[in-house]
């Protein structure tokens, strides 16, 4: 199969990686020329292990026939949706997203065959071209719009352990729960996910957030109970949130995509939340 891969963020190198792995043909689409000849020239590398594959900066590039799957944050996706329109209008697509800022703009695409999908993994990136993670990546996938049958292929391949749920949406959003507790807290302490756990004042802060949350999404009491999400990061204390992770390797932060949607959504003020999402913008325009 061919799977064209647009950003090259720590999701979009280690799903290119996984596929290449996996046998598949991959390109990658990247931002900017000079990663794009740092991927051509050395590949990407895990480890002591390099998968060889081509980066373009053009979406002109991609074949036809490959799944497109998008893993680029909120605020690169609209220049990038109106090429698809033009350039690539047969292709499968699949979001590779965090958040569900995406999800109207997936809608309003004219494909014929839309998905998202929740990648697990831990991967760390180092630089334009090396990645870090030890967990086997788990890909669960559902329907956006169109034949679930054409997505299959994203099942049968070695590439990652996944799975296929009817009702994407539900998983998404028990994700975005999640998330909202962890990656705000941590990408601004700078702090890996244990810490909210054993620091007494980032248990606080951790305590506090989840108590609002609750007020305005009562559902996290049954998807994400305050016991589950904190045994999660005592289970795997050194592992990196998806937004620190970003901030490390000076990489754009998904803070739209994430923080937006939860905020547009909710009903009732979130001040604390609130605090956050402009914390972090302040800082998205430091870097």
């Amino acid at each position: 199969m061919k799977y064209a891969i647009i950003g090259a963020g720590a999701t979009g190198l280690l799903t290119a990686y996984l596929l290449k792995k996996a046998g598949h043909e991959v390109q990658v689409i990247a931002q900017h020329q000079e990663q794009s000849s740092l991927i051509n020239k050395r590949g990407i590398i895990h480890g002591k292990n390099r998968q060889q594959l081509t980066a373009y900066t053009d979406v002109e590039q991609i074949d036809p026939d490959a799944f497109i799957m998008l893993t680029i944050n909120y605020e690169e996706l609209q220049p990038i949706l109106r090429l698809l329109k033009i350039r690539c209008p047969s292709n499968r697509i699949i979001f590779l997203q965090q958040g569900m800022l995406f999800l109207e703009k997936a809608r309003n695409l004219p494909h014929r065959h839309i998905a998202a999908a929740l990648l697990e993994t831990d991967c760390v990136k180092w630089s334009g071209n090396e990645i870090s993670f030890s967990k086997a990546a788990q890909l669960t996938v559902g329907s956006l719009k169109g034949n679930s049958e054409e997505f299959q292929s994203l099942l049968e391949t070695t590439a990652w352990k996944s799975v296929w749920v009817d009702q994407i949406e539900e998983q998404l959003f028990e994700s975005q729960l999640f998330n909202s507790l962890i990656d705000p807290l941590t990408a601004m302490m700078k702090i890996r996910n244990g810490e909210l756990i054993t620091n007494p004042h980032a248990y606080e802060l951790f305590r506090n957030l989840y108590n609002e949350l609750y007020l305005a999404f009562p559902e996290i009491e049954r998807l994400q109970p305050i016991e589950k999400v904190a045994a999660a990061c005592a289970a795997e204390p050194d592992r990196m949130s998806t937004m620190l992770a970003d901030r490390l390797a000076d990489d754009a932060m998904e803070i739209d995509g994430l923080m937006l949607y939860m905020l547009n959504r909710s009903k009732l003020e979130l001040p604390l939340y609130k605090a956050f999402y402009h914390l972090l913008k302040t800082i998205e325009v430091q870097q």
